[in-house]
C-alpha cells in the first residue's frame, strides 16, 4: 500500500521469457586483513548501502504521483477442476493455524523474532504458525496481524492474533493476544483469515478480514439462507470480506456490521483483503473472488472504498485472473504497491498447502488496471528462488508490504520444511525489496537488508548515549555474534574511515570495499557504515541518500 522513492520511470517491456528473478549476487573479495570476509556484495558497480540519520529523514519523505486513468483489463482464465486436490470445500478449507510455539507470548521477555538472522540467512523471523501475515507500521511500533490460531499450551485462540514489535525492543516482540476478540452474530469462528488494516486520516484504524457468511449448518436446510454457495460437495458457507474499527492498532477491533461487507456469491464468495492507499490518498480494497469454492475461476479485483473505509464506492474492477500453468488454476493473496507510475500487483498462486505455491507479480498502469505479467513464471518459489540463492522456504506465499526508513519492506510465509497440505504450518520471512529502473521489483541484498533493519529499529533511540563514540559501539554491540574480532579502537577507526570516504564523495562500494578489506564481512561493513553517519557525520546524509538510491534500484 505504499509508494517508494522516486526513481528513473520503469518500462513496460513485457519480458515473458525472462529467467527466474535473482538476488543481487556477491562478488569475491581477497582474503582479509584482520578476519574472514564473506564477500562484497556487487549493484553494478554501487556498491552496497551506506545509511545516515539524514538520509532516514529524508527517506521518509519520499513519494511520487501515480496515474489516473480508470480503463480496466479484460482477460480469459482457465476453468477450475471439477475437485482440487488436497482442498476441502469452503469454509473448511484451512484449519486453525497453530500460533506461537515454543515460548509462552504473555510471559515478560516477550516473543523473539529473528528479524536479523532472517534476513542474513533466510531463515523465518518467528518460531511459530504464523499465515496470510500483515504488517502495519505506526510512528514506533510495527504491528504484525495473521490469520485465526488455534488454542495451544501456549497461548488462547485467536481471531486475529497480532505481535507487536517496538523500535527499542531489541527485535523482542511481545504477542498481545486477538485483535478481534469478539465476531458479528452472522459468521463463526474458526476461519478469519488474512486480516489487513488500514490506518485512517483521523488516526483510527480498519480491519479487513475473511470469515463466513453465515453461521454453521444454515447451509443444511432445505431452502440454504443467503451466504451459501453451491461446492463439488454440496451447499456451505461461503468466505466473504467483512470489516471493524478500533481506536488502537492493537485492538480491541470492534464489527458492529450486520453481514459481509464484500460478497460475490455468484463468484463463490471473496477472500483475502488488502488495502491500497493511492497516491491521491483514495483508499482501495484489493480481493480474491473464492471461485475454487465451486469449480469457477479465481479473479483479483480493485475496488474504491469511502473514505472512512466502511462502503465500497463503485464497480469492481477486474485485474488478473489464473492464466499462465504455474499459477494452477487459482489466483489469490493480493497486494499492491507502486514506484513511479508503475502500480506492482503482487499475488499468490496455486495450492497453498504444496510446494507449487508462489508469489506473481504484475505490472499495472493503474490501481484499477490494465494489468500484466512480466513474468511466465513464479517471482518468488520453492525452486526457482532457491536455485539462485534466494528464499529457501517452500511455498512462499501471502506476501504484504510496509514502509519504513522510505523503503519498502515485504512480510510473508513460508511452509514449515517437510509438511504440506490443510494442517501444515506456515512461517514468517520479511525481506527488503529493490526496484531496478526498468525492470521487475526484486529482493534486496540480504546483509545491506539486514543492517538498515538494525539501524531503522535503533534510529534516534531515546536511550542511547549522548557521547558519540559511546552510543556508536553500543549500536554495533547490540548485535552479539557481530564484531567478535574487534576491539573498540578497531570499530571507531572503521566508522571514521567510512565518513572520510562519503565526505570525499566515494560511491557506497568505495566505502564497503575499504571496510571488508580491513576484515568486515559485508553485514558489519554495512552497519558500520550505517551507523557511522549518523553518530559521526550526519552531514553526509545526501550523499549517503543518493548511495540508498542508487543501491538498491541497480541490477546484478
Amino acid at each position: 500500500m505504499y509508494s517508494v522513492v522516486p526513481e528513473p520511470s520503469t518500462a513496460c517491456s513485457g519480458d515473458a521469457d525472462r529467467s527466474p528473478p535473482e538476488r543481487l549476487q556477491p562478488l569475491t573479495l581477497n582474503d582479509s586483513v584482520r578476519r574472514s570476509s564473506a564477500g562484497r556484495i556487487s549493484t553494478t558497480g554501487k556498491g552496497l548501502v551506506v545509511l545516515c540519520c539524514g538520509a532516514l529523514v529524508l527517506l521518509a519523505g519520499c513519494g511520487s504521483a501515480g496515474s489516473g486513468q480508470t480503463t480496466h483489463q479484460s482477460f480469459s482464465v482457465k476453468p477450475e477442476p471439477a475437485a482440487r486436490a488436497g482442498q476441502l470445500p469452503v469454509p473448511a478449507g484451512r484449519l486453525p493455524t497453530k500460533g506461537p510455539i515454543g515460548l509462552d507470548p504473555a510471559r515478560a521477555d516477550g516473543v523473539q523474532l529473528d528479524v536479523l538472522s532472517g534476513l542474513l540467512d533466510d531463515t523465518p523471523i518467528f518460531n511459530g504458525d504464523f499465515a496470510d501475515p500483515f504488517a502495519l507500521r505506526t510512528a514506533d511500533d510495527l504491528y504484525i496481524y495473521s490469520s485465526n490460531t488455534e488454542a495451544t499450551q501456549y497461548a488462547s485462540g485467536a481471531h486475529v492474533p497480532v505481535i507487536e514489535l517496538a523500535r527499542d525492543s531489541g527485535f523482542k516482540g511481545q504477542y498481545l493476544g486477538d485483535a478481534l476478540p469478539s465476531l458479528p452474530k452472522w459468521t463463526v469462528s474458526g476461519f478469519q483469515w488474512a486480516p489487513s488494516v488500514w490506518t485512517r486520516p483521523d488516526g483510527t484504524y480498519v480491519m479487513y478480514y475473511s470469515t463466513p457468511a453465515t453461521i454453521p449448518l444454515g447451509c443444511l436446510a432445505k431452502t440454504p439462507p443467503a451466504g451459501c454457495v453451491k461446492t463439488t460437495n454440496g451447499e456451505s458457507s461461503a468466505m466473504c470480506i467483512s470489516r471493524a474499527t478500533s481506536a488502537n492498532p492493537a485492538g480491541p477491533f470492534v464489527d458492529d456490521s450486520s453481514s459481509a461487507f464484500v460478497c460475490p456469491l455468484a463468484q463463490g464468495g471473496a477472500i483475502d483483503p488488502s488495502v491500497f492507499v493511492a497516491p491521491d490518498d483514495t483508499p482501495w480494497l484489493l480481493w480474491k473472488s473464492d471461485g475454487d469454492c465451486c469449480n469457477m475461476s479465481t479473479t483479483i479485483y480493485s475496488q474504491q472504498l469511502s473514505s472512512d473505509g466502511l462502503t465500497v464506492v463503485g464497480p469492481a474492477h477486474q485485474l488478473i485472473g489464473a492464466t499462465q500453468s504455474w499459477e494452477g488454476n487459482l489466483v489469490e493473496g493480493p497486494s499492491m504497491i507502486e514506484n513511479g507510475n508503475t502500480f506492482w500487483l503482487f499475488y499468490s498462486a496455486n495450492l497453498w498447502g504444496t510446494d507449487d505455491y508462489g508469489i506473481g507479480v504484475a505490472r499495472c498502469a493503474t490501481v484499477v488496471g490494465p494489468c500484466s505479467k512480466p513474468l511466465n513464471h513464479a517471482w518468488l518459489s520453492s525452486l526457482s528462488s532457491t536455485a539462485s540463492g534466494g528464499q529457501s522456504d517452500p511455498g512462499p506465499g501471502g506476501s504484504e508490504f510496509f514502509q519504513v526508513g522510505g523503503l519498502i519492506w515485504m512480510v510473508h510465509h513460508g511452509l514449515a520444511p517437510g509438511q504440506s497440505g490443510n494442517d501444515a504450518q506456515r512461517r514468517l520471512y520479511v525481506d527488503l525489496l529493490a526496484f531496478p529502473a526498468g525492470d521487475t521489483p526484486r529482493l534486496a541484498p540480504r546483509p545491506p537488508a539486514a543492517a538498515l533493519a538494525e539501524a531503522l529499529l535503533y534510529f534516534g533511540d531515546p536511550n542511547a548515549p549522548p557521547q558519540p563514540n559511546v552510543a556508536f559501539l553500543a549500536m554495533l554491540h547490540k548485535v552479539p555474534s557481530a564484531f567478535s574480532n574487534d576491539t573498540d579502537k578497531m570499530l571507531v577507526a572503521d566508522g571514521h574511515l567510512a565518513c572520510v570516504g562519503l565526505t570525499h564523495e566515494q560511491g557506497a562500494d568505495d566505502v564497503i570495499d575499504s571496510l571488508t578489506s580491513r576484515g568486515l564481512d559485508q553485514f558489519e561493513a554495512s552497519l558500520v557504515g550505517i551507523t557511522a553517519t549518523e553518530y559521526f557525520c550526519p552531514q553526509n546524509g545526501l550523499q549517503a541518500l543518493k548511495d540508498v538510491q542508487e543501491a538498491l534500484t541497480q541490477g546484478p
